[in-house]
């Protein structure tokens, strides 16, 4: 086996077409005669729907229909997870603004668009909840199908009690944490097609098959009557596919006959969309006077929404990490999530560790100040290490977080600052360290691949998963190509299409390099070996053969024997393929979250220096030092974007990103108002690897996508409070925020 390829820099084949706007993506896509949908939305978050009158609207010519939750022939119900709670179109009442109740479906999306206003719709207004203390109590409305609390986990090791009794100093906190838009480029956008009996679907979607099970629920068809299929996407960060209009558009497919697109316009997006959770976390370290850590214990309250979507899988994962990159005895780490009438929460890049690793390591600065203690030197002390057990009681290999802290301190006391600081500045560092599971928490999470050689005799190796712009089939692509010691022009990397790819998982939670890349080398293996033992009983060769290259394309070669591929491919009537699946080993939690979640975690450290205008509460971050362990790295270059994109990302949710809701209405839905950080807004970045082979990963590697967003909203809020001595609770840190936190520690110095 050749690992050439490992390592090298190979630039992604959908990067030019992309730049250069030749790239076409699901809002592109035309069929003659297609037709185009328009959901009819809801005005209130929490309303009874009393009546729905389309005549208005079926009178406008070039309108075709409109169509109510009485048209849907199977189940109304829909769900990213097992939960299946969301509505495609509202029954007996919405539960968040912008909740589809109809579908105008019309010859043009102008028209579609004016028709849908003129659908009537009658409502009887409810209470709308808008904050997660209010749900729970006793007497607010119920949103949820069975109450209001809709996820509770705990990860409960030793004594909290008993370690905060043993403690010298005890540090407390509660931290809030805002909504944030996931702000990808490319809308929600799904072209249906009518195709013999059943659909064609070109879905932006990060699970064709996910996609596939719900379109087949809510039109009680068989799923092999619905093909889906992802083109190129614009972007995900945890958010896509929107499957209530996935199911709409499908719905007008299968009951007009006719194609027909549905994309969301932004401000559509922003309002329908899911959230990354606002959280309010409570938090209590206790400390020995050496450092040592005796007991951790969190509360977070987390808003869900109006439906469950990927709440009952990011909450868990926030009580797994609650307790940092540490070594802890006693930890109590409690998560609740409540439905509101707000935007439904979801997935988000980072997968609710963003959030916590803001109110933990701002924890740890402050336990640090307690114990006058150096921020590096009380991290380092109480570290995770080799053979360390984590708050699930999971005992750890290759555990890499006290190097990456060293080098990073190392870093970081070389650096100089980029100008002199004006007499109205302030300028700090903050340090915040992590790790990261990769994959899906606690449960199966195979990927599977399958590989064949074709009539050309280049070997195709299918995968479900999308490449969602990370560049993973360029990734996986070198993974089997070094497999099989070919170059990898010869492998073809087909994805994300229902019609021949195996259900390899969605493309998220870090899984792609790590599980469905270690599928492909299975897969790669298995095909070199089904390649080089039909060439024997087919040609009768012996002894030792090997698969190469040449200018013929890949060939068996042996002692006195040359044989090309493509030649062996006829002779053994296209018989040469192979299937393999890679389930990482992982262990349940139980009641009280004991068990091994992942198999293997990423670990890592970000430095932040940050400036503050005392006067306007302005943040300028300058520099940011990335210290990674994502084990073997495969490709530098893709490795290096992801890492400054998530940094990037990471900015604006540290001093920007918020979205502002009244009664369930997101008041900055377009890029106007909600503003993201721009080029202009990056910081320098530097990045250093500790390349320590993962025993589990393809060419032990493992993910780093959405790892390196996790500590940058920490190290910057910890930078900000050094700089300016003021403790910051909360997220973004905008001008009103700092403003506000700094007024403050004002009129308490003045008395």
């Amino acid at each position: 086996m050749s690992s050439s390829l490992i390592g090298e820099s190979i630039v992604k084949p959908d990067a030019r077409p992309k730049v250069t706007g030749e790239a076409r993506f699901a809002g592109d896509l035309k069929v003659e005669g297609q037709l185009y949908a328009k959901a009819v939305r809801s005005v209130y978050a929490h309303a009874l729907v009393k009546s729905i009158d389309g005549r208005r609207a079926l009178a406008m010519r070039g309108v075709e229909a409109v169509l109510t939750v009485t048209d849907i022939p199977g189940q109304n119900r829909i769900g990213m997870t097992g939960a299946k709670d969301q509505r495609v179109l509202a029954d007996a009442k919405v539960r968040f603004a912008g909740e589809a109740v109809a579908i105008v479906v019309a010859t043009s999306e102008e028209i579609a668009e004016r028709a849908a206003r003129a659908v009537v719709v009658t409502y009887e207004e409810l209470e709308a909840v808008e904050k997660t203390e209010r749900a729970l109590e006793p007497d607010a409305p119920v949103i949820g199908d069975s109450g209001n609390l809709c996820v509770h986990k705990r990860v409960a090791r030793g004594s909290v009690e008993e370690g905060l009794r043993e403690a010298d100093v005890i540090v407390e906190g509660e931290y809030y944490l805002a909504p944030v838009e996931h702000a990808y480029i490319e809308p929600e956008a799904v072209m249906v097609e009518p195709h013999r009996d059943g659909l064609l679907v070109w879905s932006a979607t990060k699970s064709v098959h996910l996609d596939r099970a719900e379109i087949a629920r809510v039109l009680g068809w068989p799923p092999d009557r619905i093909h889906v299929v992802a083109p190129l996407i614009g972007g995900s960060f945890g958010g896509k596919s929107d499957l209530a209009q996935v199911a709409m558009a499908a719905l007008v497919g299968a009951l007009t006959g006719k194609p027909v697109r549905m994309q969301h316009s932004r401000e559509e997006s922003f309002q329908t969309s899911s959230k990354r959770h606002a959280c309010t976390i409570k938090y209590t370290h206790g400390a020995k006077k050496d450092g040592t850590l005796t007991a951790v214990k969190m509360d977070l309250l987390a808003d869900a929404g109006a439906y469950i979507d990927y709440t009952s899988v990011v909450l868990p994962r926030m009580s797994i990490f609650g307790a940092g990159p540490y070594r802890v005895p006693n930890v109590l780490l409690e998560v609740r999530g409540v439905h509101t009438n707000n935007p439904v929460s979801g997935a988000m890049r980072g997968f609710g560790q963003p959030q916590v690793a803001f109110a933990c390591e701002r924890q740890m600065d402050k336990l640090a100040d307690a114990l006058c203690m150096d921020p590096f030197d009380l991290r380092l002390k109480n570290a995770l290490a080799e053979g360390d057990v984590s708050a699930t009681g999971q005992p750890l290999e290759g555990v890499t977080i006290r190097p990456l802290l060293e080098k990073a301190r190392e870093l970081m006391a070389n650096e100089t600052p980029l100008r002199p600081l004006k007499p109205y500045e302030r300028e700090g560092w903050g340090i915040a360290a992590f790790y990261y599971g990769n994959g899906r928490t606690s449960l199966p999470n195979p990927g599977i691949a399958n590989a064949r050689v074709d009539e050309k005799g280049v070997i195709e190796v299918l995968v479900g998963s999308p490449d969602i712009g990370q560049g993973s089939n360029t990734l996986l692509t070198q993974i089997a190509a070094a497999t099989l010691n070919l170059p990898a022009h010869a492998i073809r990397i087909v994805t994300a299409d229902t019609r021949c790819t195996p259900d390899s998982g969605t493309t998220s939670g870090t899984r792609l390099t790590s599980i469905v890349g270690k599928s492909v080398q299975f897969v790669a293996e298995r095909l070199k070996s089904v390649i080089l033992e039909k060439a024997r009983v087919l040609y009768s060769f012996n002894g030792e053969l090997e698969l190469t290259f040449s200018d013929e394309g890949p060939v068996i070669t042996g002692r006195d024997i040359s044989l090309p591929l493509v030649e062996l491919f006829m002779k053994a009537d296209a018989q040469l393929e192979a299937s393999a699946k890679y389930d990482p080993p992982v262990i349940a939690q139980n009641e009280d979250g004991q068990g091994s979640p992942y198999a293997f975690y990423t670990y890592g450290v970000q430095c932040a220096r940050a400036r503050v205008n005392e006067y306007t509460g302005k943040v300028d971050v300058d520099r940011i030092l990335a210290v990674f362990d994502a084990g073997t790295v495969i490709n530098p270059m893709l490795l290096t974007a992801q890492i400054e994109g998530a940094i990037g990302m990471g900015v604006g949710y540290a001093l920007s990103e918020e979205v502002l809701l009244s009664r369930g209405k997101v008041l900055n839905a377009n890029f106007d108002t909600y503003i993201i950080p721009t080029s202009v807004d990056m910081p320098r970045m530097r990045i250093a690897m500790l390349e320590v082979p993962d025993k589990e990963g393809p060419f032990g590697a493992k993910g780093i996508g959405e790892p390196a967003l996790v500590p940058t909203a920490a190290a910057i809020a910890n930078a900000v409070s050094r700089a300016t001595q003021c403790d910051f609770k909360a997220l973004p840190l905008s001008l009103e925020e700092v403003t506000k936190v700094l007024v403050h520690k004002e009129e308490v110095d003045v008395q």
